[in-house]
């Protein structure tokens, strides 16, 4: 009596209790099927799982990189900044002074919207760029201004309550970290005030007072100041590589 069945579609044939071998390879290509289609199963489910930590991942990728590219760009900008400061000097100022320059007057000026040179050009007509200047008037009389961008003690101090900035004496003001923004935040407040770069870096030098008097009596205005910051800036742009 012969007994036929189907495992795996494989007709299996029993003759006195024994299987042949073609059965027999049968089970065996069943049993290979089945472990592949658990493995391919388990690829898909790791690769599921790959795809969704990438998702993830990706995101934060994109972001590193473009912090990446914008701490280049400033380091690129500040690089520049330091290089026009030697030309513009003809080597005279220190590595230091550079640097303190570079990454304060870029910083500020991002803040406020300028362009870096034009705070420069001020610094230079103010203080040549010197963080111990005292000024002076024209008849040498000693003028109260301090610091790289020459600022009053009184003004300064308006200034800096308004940012909240701590200012403890006068000789604060020889301090560039200091100084630097509170000469760029005071020179904001002149041009915001009269509406006009012009007459705010006017009013920078001579004082809002005498520009507002000037301007209400019809009274022409001295432009020399501004001239000289100009002039320094279109060097310093220049010397940048841009027109």
């Amino acid at each position: 009596m012969i007994a036929k069945r189907n495992i795996f579609n494989s007709p299996i044939i029993i003759r006195k209790n024994h299987i042949w071998m073609s059965e027999l390879l049968g089970i065996f290509v069943g049993i290979v099927i089945a472990v592949v289609l658990i493995a391919m199963g388990w690829i898909v489910i790791l690769n599921d799982h790959k795809i969704q930590k990438y998702n993830t991942i990706l995101p934060l990728i994109k972001n590193e990189r473009v912090v990446v590219s914008h701490t280049l760009n400033e380091l690129k900008q500040k690089f520049t900044i330091v290089a026009v400061l030697d030309t513009f000097s003809h080597g005279k100022l220190s590595d230091d002074i550079k640097w303190i320059l570079a990454e304060l007057v870029y910083r500020n000026s991002k803040t406020y919207g300028y362009d870096p040179f034009l705070v420069l050009a001020v610094i230079h007509v103010e203080s040549l760029f010197d963080p111990k200047a005292k000024g002076q008037f024209r008849n040498g009389n000693y003028s109260g201004a301090l610091g790289l961008m020459q600022l009053k003690t009184e003004t300064a101090r308006e200034v800096a309550e308004a940012l909240g900035i701590p200012l403890k004496s006068k000789d604060d003001l020889f301090i560039p970290e200091v100084n630097i923004p509170l000469g760029i935040a005071y020179l904001t407040q002149q041009i915001s005030h009269f509406k006009s770069l012009k007459l705010g870096i006017l009013a920078y030098n001579q004082g809002p007072g005498v520009i507002a008097s000037s301007l209400k009596n019809k009274r022409p205005l001295s432009i020399r100041y501004y001239n000289k910051v100009l002039k320094s800036y279109f060097s310093l742009r220049k010397m940048s590589g841009k027109n």
